[in-house]
């Protein structure tokens, strides 16, 4: 399920992810484009972060997924994902179970060129 769309101008951005509420053992993979990314990360109330560099062979639409690996001791997985990117930051909660996932989809814009 496509819970937001972002255009990124930036060559990377930069993830941090924090478990939404009760810290209840909430496990997730971030899927870059069909590519595991982060592999199984436990979500806490100590940031993970990675910074992700956006190659020009990953097209002009990028997705990224967050996949439930477990749903912890409260069901759904609960988290919070911020993105910095362009100078924005952008703080998006997701949840997800067995079935069904969050995802988000950035699509690039052009470029400002000075004149």
């Amino acid at each position: 399920e496509t819970i937001k769309q972002l255009y990124i101008e930036a060559d990377s951005l930069q993830l941090t992810l924090y478990d939404n509420g009760i810290v209840d053992g909430d496990t997730v993979s971030i899927i870059l484009n069909g590519k595991t990314i982060v592999s199984k990360q436990m979500l806490n109330t100590v940031p993970f972060t990675k910074t992700i560099y956006l190659t020009p062979d990953l097209g002009d639409t990028i997705q990224l997924v967050m996949y439930a690996e477990s749903l912890g001791s409260l069901p759904p997985n609960t988290g919070l994902l911020i993105l910095q990117y362009d100078k924005e930051r952008n703080e998006i909660r997701f949840s997800g179970d067995l079935t069904k996932n969050a995802a988000i989809t950035l699509r690039r814009k052009e470029k400002n060129t000075p004149q």
